[in-house]
């Protein structure tokens, strides 16, 4: 038999073990589709870009100007159409494919195992707040598929070259599309390479071998992605905005900020674990992400143990990997070292504890107490996975609450627009105050324990936002095309108007036309 028969036969016997799987796979889209139903029957999106840009968006210019190229392209795929369900069932295929990538890369035989840590992370905010973007939420899914498909394709193969370019090309299309997903990508080979070093199989070569294709599939992908930006930042005429550390790639910048960023590193990692940065689980309070570090930390140190009996130095590196996590997981924040952290680039945190069930479901042990402890760790699994169900839950309720609130006192203003004879396309529109703030907006308590996201009708409160999402709640809620104006762009009519002793919604007189401006206070 040939080189060119035993590459088949190598290939071949790896699409059937891709394919081994797949009714976990199947599995956890299943449960992504029920866990999601609400926001997709309900077309529910977040109280910002989201509210702003609902249901058809062309990226362009600002997309490129914060170094997503490959987003351009995405968009004229899907065409710029960005409709429910059809578009969240695409987003959730896209993480679900994702998440078979990274069982089949740790060979979970496992179903249970498998669904578990699948299920852990569509339950997260994370995938909640991509899918609540919808006019680029199958962009987070790519983003994500592409991450994790670029350490299946490097570490997979037993060959060098062709894995590493292929891995490269995936992780600079990944990065064109969001940078952020770059963390996900280094923490599933962190995670690989935590497995590798405690198989006693494995030998020094081999862990040579991932170490080495992962680093230089990292740093060619990273190559890649800057000289493609560079050429459609000059194709497009457009430079890099300083928005959320967009123009900080440099690797000069990297290099002389590492201190400085490897700390942030860890204290992300522990506001949003620890800190209460985002809410992320109806049980935070309870000290549920503590309960799942002891866990995750007695597999560990187990698995040190082991380590540690084979060979001393395997067990430093094994420690330092452990203690390397963190950075991992933010290594987007070691590249845009002036980035900020928001709840839409937490999709390595959240991935975080799925990785370690899944390099805990690939230990093998022969004590006793094993079999108790990885009873005891997927009990706490599941705490939190219940956890993730209802917070995702609380969340989408907030859209629907928020939207239904802010809908009805739209429709509210219309009807007394209608009457005051001040309904107009060719009048301006400024409403003072947000749908929040109006003792009329109702909501349920559960509404308060949603994350900011998805409390629509609160929105932010500088001018230009505001505008945005009044614009939104008038023109997609209603189907009215009201030519809103911020508040900062009407200070002359606001003071004609006296707004300081204007009465506020429903009460008569909170309209009042000031030439062709129609000022309107709702709080």
């Amino acid at each position: 038999m040939n080189g060119k028969d035993n590459h088949k036969k190598y290939y071949s016997k790896e699409i059937r073990d891709l394919v081994k799987n797949r009714f976990s796979c199947v599995l956890a889209f299943v449960f992504g589709l029920i866990l999601y139903s609400q926001l997709m029957s309900q077309q529910l999106v977040n109280a910002y870009d989201g509210l702003w840009e609902y249901t058809y968006h062309a990226a362009g210019k600002w997309e490129l100007s914060l170094g997503r190229w490959f987003w351009l392209y995405l968009d004229k795929i899907r065409f710029g159409v960005s409709n429910d369900p059809w578009t969240s069932i695409m987003t959730i295929l896209l993480f679900s494919a994702g998440l078979y990538l990274i069982s089949d890369l740790f060979c979970l035989g496992d179903r249970k195992v498998t669904f578990l840590f699948s299920a852990l992370f569509l339950s997260s905010t994370a995938v909640c707040v991509s899918l609540s973007y919808r006019f680029m939420s199958p962009v987070f899914g790519c983003a994500f598929l592409l991450s994790v498909l670029a350490a299946w394709l490097t570490l997979k193969s037993d060959r060098v070259i062709l894995p590493v370019l292929a891995g490269s090309l995936m992780v600079a299309l990944s990065m064109g599309a969001y940078q952020a997903c770059l963390g996900c990508t280094c923490l599933v080979i962190a995670g690989y390479l935590l497995w590798k070093l405690n198989s006693p199989e494995v030998s020094w070569r081999q862990l040579g071998l991932y170490m080495g294709k992962s680093a230089a599939m990292l740093s060619v992908g990273g190559i890649l992605y800057v000289l493609l930006l560079k050429v459609h930042l000059a194709i497009f005429n457009t430079s890099l905005s300083t928005y959320n550390g967009a123009d900080s790639y440099s690797l000069w910048n990297t290099l002389k900020k590492l201190p400085v960023t490897i700390k942030n590193a860890y204290s992300i990692f522990g506001m949003y674990f620890f800190k209460d940065l985002y809410k992320t689980n109806l049980f935070q309070h309870y000290r549920i992400y503590l309960l799942l570090f002891v866990a995750a930390g007695v597999f560990l140190v187990i698995g040190l143990l082991q380590v540690w009996k084979r060979s001393r130095i395997r067990a430093v590196c094994y420690l330092a990997l452990i203690l390397a996590l963190p950075i991992a997981a933010n290594a987007v924040s070691l590249v845009a070292t002036d980035v900020g952290m928001s709840i839409q680039m937490t999709a390595p945190l959240a991935l975080f504890l799925p990785i370690l069930i899944c390099v805990a479901g690939k230990m093998e042990c022969r004590f006793k107490a094993y079999f108790l402890a990885r009873l005891a760790g997927g009990l706490a699994v599941l705490v939190a996975l219940w956890g993730n169900i209802y917070q995702v839950q609380v969340d989408q309720n907030a859209m629907y609450e928020g939207k239904t609130a802010a809908g009805a006192m739209a429709e509210g203003i219309l009807h007394e627009l209608a009457e005051e004879d001040c309904l107009n396309p060719d009048l301006r529109y400024c409403l003072v105050g947000i749908p929040a703030g109006n003792r009329l907006f109702y909501v349920s308590e559960a509404y308060s324990r949603s994350n900011n996201y998805a409390m629509v009708g609160v929105g932010w409160t500088d001018p230009e936002s505001a505008m945005k999402s009044w614009r939104g709640i008038f023109h997609y809620f209603c189907g009215v095309n009201l030519n809103i104006w911020p508040t900062s762009a009407c200070q002359e009519e606001m003071a004609q108007a006296d707004i300081a002793n204007m009465p506020v919604y429903p009460d008569p007189g909170y309209v009042k036309q000031v030439g062709d401006v129609v000022v309107i206070k709702v709080n």
